[in-house]
């Protein structure tokens, strides 16, 4: 009598167990990275009887496992870091976009509208102060343009630098995160047994590494549980290989190791920083903020070289002294200094609007300097001005375009597999609910069956054999 009143048990133990599952599914259902468990069940071993054959003992839950796919959590790693490299790229890009102001009112190419406008109509009366003082002033905004959006490119760089740093810290403290889980889910694997919350703990890390730098897996069939960089293990189970970020003579950065050997970085958001921090295009490397830096340079110089190599050609108001610059720079960090040189600030009439000497209605020099606009003639960067802007604006254009392109293509595959993992791991409550009524059932009939087991034991205990007294 005792074996069906202990099956009955079973069945109910084994109910209430999977009633646990279930409740714990669903209290889960918005934490992020929790993996959907479920009860392993099985019949338990039946018992031999003589001459009749083996008569079943019940049920039991031997194990709660979380339903994971180890290829697909591996797909997504590995599309989950260029997914990080192209975001970043693309939202530094459009940064740079927004600087530049192409088109807008606030442009390069209408500050040059402005200043050329306002040569055009002192050469109407060149000996007219108050149509000098004009050009002085639209000078100074151009300059001025030009100063802030270097500022603003430095700026920008200073900014991704301390990206760059945090990601250094957050490498670092993922993969000492992972390395304290490891200890922690080894030891309460020694029996069989499966850590399925710590393992979602250290999968979730796991993805927010990925998005950083390019990551690998491996757990070994004794539990040792490993993460890789482009081949060079940074979590060795317990113990870690930090990151390290170095910064060169040239002010360009790199990551080390801890035996000092460089991190080669395939992808990621870290990768996607550095490139945009070091990328000087030259010998093919990446237009990051740097190539921007010296193409603004670049355009500074040539414009003041070849502004006031002609200026020089003229002559002042009422004297027959030639011209002298017009602007002036640091020949170290152009884009930055630029500005109306001193001698025309502190007297307009240094404006060599002449082309003959002495002449203080002759406007021949100012006509050639509205000329130069068109021919490119002195200009350092060998086309007109206008068109070199066009051709950084064609730079950054084809490159945030690229960097948005892969971004999304790569959000879209992503999603994808994101989408099949949820439908793999992820807790559908429709699902639980019938799990929930499920399990609700044999529960209660198993209950019956002990109300029915303990009648049958009052029966024969108490009763049996009270007949004829």
């Amino acid at each position: 009598m005792d074996f069906g009143f202990n099956t009955a048990v079973q069945g109910l133990l084994a109910s209430q167990k999977s009633l646990y599952v279930t409740s714990h599914n669903i209290s889960n259902t918005n934490t992020k990275g929790y993996s959907r468990q479920e009860a392993l069940q099985r019949a338990t071993i039946p018992h031999l009887l003589p001459n009749i054959g083996f008569l079943g003992t019940g049920t039991e839950i031997y194990d709660i496992v979380r339903i994971r796919d180890s290829y697909v959590d591996f797909k997504y790693w590995n599309e989950n870091a260029p997914l990080g490299e192209w975001a970043v790229k693309r939202d530094t890009l459009t940064e740079i976009e927004k600087l530049f102001g192409e088109p807008s009112n606030s442009s390069f190419r209408q500050y040059l509208d402005d200043f050329y406008k306002s040569l055009e109509s002192l050469s109407t009366n060149p000996s007219d102060l108050s149509y000098r003082e004009p050009v002085v002033e639209t000078a100074l905004a151009l300059t001025k343009h030009i100063n802030e959006t270097a500022a603003r490119l430095l700026e920008l760089k200073e900014d991704t630098k301390f990206a760059i740093e945090a990601r250094e810290k957050n490498i670092n403290s993922i993969a000492n995160q992972i390395a304290s889980l490891n200890r922690q889910i080894y030891s309460m694997e020694l029996d069989g047994r499966k850590a399925n919350d710590l393992r979602d703990k250290r999968d979730l890390l796991v993805d927010e590494l990925s998005k950083i730098v390019n990551v690998r897996v491996h757990e070994s069939a004794d539990g040792k549980y490993t993460v890789s960089i482009s081949g060079v293990t940074i979590v060795d189970h317990t113990d870690v290989n930090e990151v390290k970020m170095v910064e060169d003579s040239e002010g360009k950065i790199e990551f080390h190791w801890e035996n000092g050997s460089k991190v080669n970085l395939k992808s990621g958001e870290l990768k996607g920083l550095l490139e945009l921090y070091n990328g000087d295009g030259e010998d093919n490397t990446y237009r990051g903020i740097p190539y921007y830096q010296e193409r603004l340079n670049e355009f500074a110089k040539g414009f003041a070289e070849g502004f006031n190599e002609q200026h020089k050609e003229g002559y002042k108001l009422n004297s027959n002294d030639k011209g002298e610059e017009f602007f002036s720079y640091d020949i170290d960090n152009p884009a930055a200094t630029i500005t109306v040189a001193s001698n025309i600030l502190e007297n307009v009439e240094n404006i060599a609007a002449g082309g003959i000497s002495g002449n203080a209605e002759d406007n021949g020099n100012l006509l050639a300097l509205i000329d130069q606009r068109n021919t490119g003639v002195y200009f350092g960067f060998n086309s007109s001005p206008d068109d070199y802007i066009k051709s950084i604006m064609s730079n950054y254009a084809v490159d945030s375009t690229q960097a948005k392109r892969m971004k999304d293509s790569q959000e879209i595959i992503l999603q994808n597999i994101e989408s099949k993992r949820n439908s793999i791991s992820g807790v559908s409550l429709d699902e639980e609910m019938a799990n929930m009524v499920r399990f609700q059932n044999t529960y209660v009939a198993a209950a019956r069956m002990i109300t029915t087991m303990d009648g049958i034991i009052d029966v024969t205990v108490n009763r049996l054999g009270l007949v004829g007294r």
